[in-house]
């Protein structure tokens, strides 16, 4: 294997998939009896992405991943795919597993799933760019998968989203370049967990909020230091988003004289994202910002309850806008189908019935984000089917 120059990796391509259907956080105030200003103000939120039984994190998973392959010429050229995310269905298989097959990548690449809260799609980057470096030849697939549920009238409810982003890592990326240093801050606290046999994570929002800030600024310390950079040098930021008002909190009390709303736009219509969120935000960025961003130094702040943070930076190349899906991603989400109400209580409270299709037509009742869908579950097995 050869080695490679450490500034010369990073994101080749990136794309995003979440559900063609949303909640309006209107809707939702509505029925819940609150000003709907506590949402889009209180936690800048706008819409929920909902999904029918049929998705999951691997069809969407599969979607993104497939944007991606759009854009090179050999996917043979990929030796590992990583799946990050929290909302794993399965202990023991990985879905990066079904990922792989669906898109018909060589057997001779390694797939594993990685684990560690809204951090492991960082964790996964970062991982891959370690493995590129190590051999020109190859390049690495990474996904951050993740569909957030919580249950009616709680705090976590107008959080809830979801979304996979999907990004392949090479020598000469056209995209943008990992720097080689990194901030680290790792500490263990109870702020978000979900034992294996809960549905639902459980919480402490104070806590969870105040080390968010806590971690982002040992991180940016450590960074700073790594990297002997100044604030100054950094000229976007982009923020794990569980909320929105999450990172504008964390803008104004370390970045004060830096406007976001680029960053923000999608995860404000998406929802909590968890390990893709802070992917959401950086595709936002790019894909709304009227300026030239090439040569421009992003910085990213991951955050994983548990709690483990990460601040690094990208380089935007000056070849970015060659890979870049904005037209679709605007127009995607443009045209995602409203539900009620009642729809949304109904899919909340049926998440795993499998009769996609009226008794009356065979008349499909969800239609599909990609090309892959969610046929069966059987004996708790899930049996996936092209569209």
């Amino acid at each position: 294997m050869s080695s490679i120059n450490k500034n010369n990796v990073g994101i080749d391509v990136i794309a995003f998939s979440t559900s063609d259907y949303f909640l309006s956080l209107k809707t939702l105030a509505e029925h819940r009896d609150v000003d709907y200003r506590k949402y889009y103000e209180g936690i800048g939120q706008e819409r929920m992405s909902i999904f029918p039984p049929n998705e999951d994190i691997v069809t969407i998973a599969i979607d993104a991943a497939q944007k991606v392959l759009s854009k090179i010429d050999n996917k043979n050229d990929i030796d590992l795919l990583i799946f990050a995310t929290e909302s794993s269905f399965d202990l023991s298989k990985s879905a990066g597993i079904y990922v792989h097959h669906f898109l018909g990548l060589k057997p001779s690449c390694r797939v594993f799933d990685m684990k560690q809260a809204c951090y492991s799609a960082t964790a996964a980057l970062q991982m891959a760019k370690s493995f590129v470096e190590s051999n020109s030849a190859s390049k690495a697939l990474v996904i951050g998968s993740d569909i957030v549920k919580y249950s009616p009238n709680t705090s976590g409810e107008p959080t809830q989203g979801g979304a996979a982003v999907a990004m392949l890592v090479s020598e000469n990326p056209r995209l943008a370049y990992i720097e080689p240093f990194s901030g680290i801050y790792t500490t263990d606290i109870a702020d978000f967990w979900r034992p294996a046999a809960a549905t639902e994570a459980m919480f402490d929002g104070r806590l969870s909020a105040h080390n968010y800030l806590r971690s982002l600024g040992c991180a940016l310390d450590n960074y700073l230091e790594q990297s002997s950079l100044n604030f100054e040098d950094i000229n976007y930021t982009c923020f794990h988003a569980p909320f929105n008002k999450m990172a504008i909190k964390a803008v104004r009390q370390f970045f004060p004289e830096r406007d976001i709303k680029d960053a923000l736009i999608y995860n404000a219509l998406i929802g909590n994202s968890c390990s893709a969120s802070l992917y959401i935000s950086l595709i936002s960025l790019i894909d709304n910002c009227k300026r030239n961003l090439a040569g421009k130094r992003i910085g990213m702040y991951s955050y994983g309850s548990g709690s483990v943070a990460e601040y690094y930076s990208l380089v935007i190349s000056d070849r970015y806008k060659n890979t870049l899906f904005s037209d679709s991603n605007k127009e995607n989400l443009a045209n995602r189908i409203e539900i009620s109400f009642d729809e949304y209580e109904k899919l909340s409270t049926t998440a795993e019935i499998f009769n996609y299709t009226s008794k009356e037509g065979g008349k499909r009742l969800y239609r599909n984000i990609g090309s892959v869908f969610l046929a069966e579950i059987k004996d708790g097995y899930r049996i996936y089917a092209e569209a």
